[in-house]
């Protein structure tokens, strides 16, 4: 009775509040969309119908225009405005938008205080650039999950969740850059690695209603783990501290031993041991270390393809396997596989989210070059598929899958492509602006050299033998639950 008495209290006030609290818009503000109930306003329709949604509010209202979700004003901005959030970093901050409504930053800062601009300074140094060094070693990690996993596959088999099965092959090399040969070892890890983003999501009960009242209330809830002492990730950290312990442990050893003559190894266990400034292994050691590994793990691991086009495929990757002797080099991944990684940024188009990356306004305020002002505090939603489906950049046949639309043909026989990996205001899958995923080079990479392997050993088709449209969960677009049928080719 307790309970039901509590969630009344917290109704009725909710309800009051927001009878109290009606959303008040400035003047020259993007346009609030009308809405028909005081306390839900455009939450329903956004969850349940955002695609439709969205759609007609752009249509209508123009862009940027907002909504009334969860007792707060969201703006979301269009294919025009987008690139202007996207450039105004010091403006607009995604770490405070996504702050807001999930704690990843609160998570790990009982294991580190590291800033994420000093984790972008990282990725791109250590990681994308020394993509040379890590792609042989890339190749023979994927080949062996991709033979781990997948198998012979003489009999065609059918693999039910293919993301979960990616994830596993995609772990063992993202392990050898993060910790090198021998924390990848370790099947422990592996495991660790695949499921640590569903422990997180453990984070995720506080009941949605609370935002209603205040997103700081939601937070406060979904905080009270952390605060009474219980963390999704210990374990994790329980796991590393026993794998890599040991390794941190002898490196330190070689260190204080060689002095300058030591060699750093080229992963990045070894660089933050050397940035840690540290000859002590101590919990504070080795809670940082876990901490700047785990929060690229969730960068690191995390591919669609249509069966129509494997032949196509097949020919550039056989053609690239007989030229490299099946030894694949950075510059063979880079130059050569110009199909797959047109293929590839056609399927990163079309597997956009329609509304993704929130951003705070952490400024004063911000007036869009067509006169509009967002205030600060406002949190501003990208409506990417206003800028991945326009007609006004890819043509009247914007809604199609065509790979072969980003290869640009010229009179004179020369042919340029745009590459996966370059960001502009027609392709926002990686962001854009100076904080630009900069671990795209090396997820790129790493996904057209396991995509070479399976598309020259299987024939890969879905059950039905026809496209699985993808799920949506309110503006999120998910990998479609369907199975995918592996047969060797030979």
């Amino acid at each position: 009775m307790a309970y039901v008495e509590v969630f009344c209290l917290l109704f009725f006030s909710t309800f009051i509040f927001h009878l109290i609290k009606r959303p008040r818009i400035g003047m020259n503000e993007p346009p609030l969309v009308p809405y028909q109930y005081p306390i839900i306003g455009h939450t329903y329709r956004l969850l349940y119908d955002a695609e439709n949604f969205l759609k007609e509010c752009r249509e209508k209202y123009g862009e940027p225009f907002s909504l009334y979700v969860f007792g707060n004003v969201r703006t979301f901005t269009g294919v025009d405005s987008t690139p202007e959030v996207l450039r105004n970093s010091d403006v607009f901050d995604h770490s405070a938008g996504v702050n807001k409504t999930f704690p990843f930053t609160d998570i790990f800062e009982k294991f580190t205080d590291t800033k994420s601009s000093y984790m972008v300074r990282v990725v791109h140094e250590q990681v994308s650039g020394k993509i040379s060094v890590y792609t042989s070693r890339m190749q023979k990690e994927l080949v062996s999950g991709i033979e781990k996993f997948i198998g012979d596959c003489k009999e065609p088999k059918v693999i039910g969740n293919i993301q979960e099965t990616l994830s596993r092959i995609v772990a063992k090399p993202v392990a050898d850059v993060l910790l090198g040969e021998e924390g990848a070892k370790f099947e422990d890890i592996m495991v660790s690695f695949t499921t640590a983003e569903k422990a997180l999501d453990k984070m995720r009960f506080a009941p949605e209603f609370l935002l209603y009242i205040h997103h700081s209330l939601y937070k406060f809830i979904a905080m009270l783990p952390l605060k009474v002492g219980w963390n999704p990730m210990t374990q994790h950290r329980d796991i590393f501290v026993q794998r890599c312990k040991p390794i941190i442990e002898e490196r330190i050893c070689q260190r204080k031993e060689l002095g300058e003559k030591y060699i750093q190894k080229d992963d990045l266990l070894d660089f933050f041991i050397s940035e840690s400034g540290t000859d002590v292994v101590d919990d504070k050691l080795l809670n940082h270390l876990f901490g700047v590994t785990y929060m690229l793990v969730f960068a690191g691991i995390n591919y669609g393809g249509r069966p129509e086009l494997w032949n196509e495929l097949y020919e550039e990757q056989l053609k690239i396997h007989n030229e490299s002797n099946g030894y694949l080099s950075t510059e063979d991944v880079n130059k050569k596989m110009v199909k797959l990684d047109c293929f590839l940024k056609e399927s990163f188009r079309h597997s956009s989210d329609i509304a993704m990356l929130p951003h705070t306004v952490v400024s004063n305020s911000y007036t869009f070059s067509n006169g509009t002002t967002v205030p600060k505090g406002r949190d501003v939603y990208l409506y990417s598929k206003d800028t991945a489906f326009n007609d006004k950049l890819y043509g009247e046949t914007s809604n199609e899958f065509q790979p072969k639309r980003h290869i640009t043909s010229f009179s004179n026989g020369k042919t340029v492509h745009s590459p996966a990996t370059k960001v502009d205001r027609s392709f926002i899958t990686f962001g854009g602006g100076k904080h630009a995923c900069p671990g795209r080079f090396f997820a790129v990479n790493e996904i057209k050299i396991c995509l070479h392997k399976l598309i020259l050993k299987y024939n890969i088709r879905t059950e039905s033998d026809k496209v699985v449209p993808s799920m949506k969960i309110s503006s999120i677009k998910m990998p479609p639950n369907a199975g995918l049928i592996f047969e060797n080719r030979n």
